[in-house]
Formats: C-alpha cells, sequence, structure tokens
C-alpha cells in the first residue's frame, strides 16, 4: 500500500486550470515534473542498448565504457532538467506571493479598518442584519407615511 502512494507522487496532480494561456504553462510545467520524475527509464533503456550494441561490435571493455558514458549524458541531461525545475518552482513560489501580497493591499485600502476617520461612523455599504428589500418599495412606504402625517 505504502508503495503505491509513493507511485502516486511521482505523477502530479492533474489540476489544469480553465484559462487557455494558464493551462499551456500549466502543462509544460507538469509535463517537466513528470520528465523529470521518470527520466532514469529511457537512462537506463539507453545505457542497456548502448553497452549491448558496442559489445557486439567492439568487444567487453567497448561496451563497458559506452554504457559508462551514456550513463554520464542522461546523469547530466537530467541534473539540467531538475534545474530547469527547481527555477520554475521556484519563479511559480515567487508570483503567488507578489499576486497574494497585491490582492492583500488591494483588500486593505477597500477596507481601511484602522483608519482614524471612520471611527465612530456607521459604514452605510455593508447590510448587517435583516433583509434587502427594494428601495423603490421603501420610498413608497415613506411617502404613504408622510402623506397620512
Amino acid at each position: 500500500m505504502n508503495r503505491k502512494i509513493q507511485m502516486r507522487r511521482l505523477i502530479p496532480p492533474w489540476n489544469m486550470p480553465s484559462d487557455p494561456v494558464k493551462a499551456v504553462f500549466w502543462f509544460m510545467h507538469w509535463l517537466l515534473k513528470v520528465l523529470v520524475h521518470f527520466f532514469w527509464l529511457p537512462i537506463i533503456v539507453m545505457i542497456i542498448i548502448e553497452t549491448y550494441l558496442n559489445w557486439m561490435v567492439g568487444g567487453v571493455v567497448n561496451g563497458l565504457v559506452g554504457g559508462s558514458v551514456t550513463l554520464l549524458v542522461g546523469i547530466v541531461i537530467w541534473a539540467i532538467l531538475y534545474a530547469l525545475l527547481l527555477m520554475v518552482n521556484v519563479g511559480t513560489s515567487v508570483s503567488q506571493v507578489i499576486s497574494d501580497v497585491n490582492r492583500m493591499q488591494r483588500d486593505a485600502l477597500r477596507h481601511r479598518p484602522f483608519s482614524p476617520f471612520t471611527y465612530g461612523e456607521a459604514d452605510e455599504g455593508k447590510v448587517v442584519e435583516g433583509t434587502i428589500t427594494d428601495l423603490e418599495q421603501e420610498r413608497k412606504k415613506r411617502r404613504r407615511e408622510n402623506l397620512q402625517e
């Protein structure tokens, strides 16, 4: 059971956004994660193929050297992909933090709970209790009350 959970973590969840531009960048990021997590498979396949082919053509030593070179090249390419994934993750995190800070600043400017000028004044834009009524009906009611008085 534990092995299944570990395998699920290798494939990131599919939470593609509906915005087409964001979806393209999200998919590229998702594909990079999958590629980094499973890049060992093509490395192993290429090591086996290179070792076998070079072994048949040039002997044991030539096969082992070819497999070792393929392993080193594969590790270097994987390291480059991993570094690229780290940079994308950092960039995404920084972008989310900046977006959250901007949203919080907009909300703070909109509400201004600590402003000394609004202390004690009723905020007319908020409905605290009761129901929302039709303004036209309220005006007609007041007119009738004013006419009756």
